[in-house]
């Protein structure tokens, strides 16, 4: 299998800018965009929420990993990932084997802002399903950033989120993005 620099997955925690970002950065590469969390919601005819209900998570991962499987060859595609996708091996070695990974980085506090209105996060609210508070909130996702950390490190791009214009965090990954496949290609041809 042959890595393709120009094979973008990008990853982030919830509310980090990945469906935002997403199909505005493939535009200004001319790239295509997806979205996994729709594709898969597409291809199994379900949301994921009830995948996750009926199916188990076993069975969601191995369903994101296989569609995942099927992007693996391809050329100039940005792919937006959903949250827990890194934490499997089997995804994590498909992307780091195929692809670029680009990690939008965010701090807890700026997520917790931006997603404490959310609903339709399970991962964020209380053990009883209920709805956290903001302090509570930023520990949670500081907890499951700690845990998700070396692999969001082990990115090749990361770009801070944080106290940008979308505008400016796309333009700086498309520079980004465009140095990086450049000097994959030359490094191919060398060999």
């Amino acid at each position: 299998m042959k890595k393709h620099p120009s094979l973008i997955f990008l990853t982030g925690f919830s509310g980090s800018g990945k469906s935002t970002i997403g199909p505005l950065l493939a535009n200004s590469l001319g790239y295509e965009f997806i979205d996994l969390d729709h594709l898969i919601e597409k291809l199994a005819g379900k949301p994921i929420t009830r995948i996750f209900a009926e199916d188990g998570e076993p069975s969601f991962r191995e369903l994101e990993c296989s569609v995942l499987k099927n992007l693996a060859d391809r050329d100039k595609l940005v792919v937006s990932l959903g949250g827990g996708v890194l934490e499997n091996d089997s995804s994590f070695a498909v992307i780091s084997e195929n692809g670029t990974l680009v990690y939008l980085h965010s701090s807890p506090a700026i997520l917790a802002r931006r997603l404490c209105n959310k609903t339709d996060r399970p991962l964020l609210k209380g053990e009883k399903g209920n709805k956290l508070g903001r302090e509570e909130l930023e520990n949670k996702i500081e907890t499951i950033i700690s845990k998700r950390a070396p692999r969001y490190e082990s990115a090749e791009i990361c770009v801070q989120t944080d106290s940008k214009r979308i505008g400016s965090t796309v333009e700086e990954l498309t520079r980004k993005i465009e140095r990086h496949v450049r000097k994959a290609a030359e490094g191919g041809n060398q060999q």
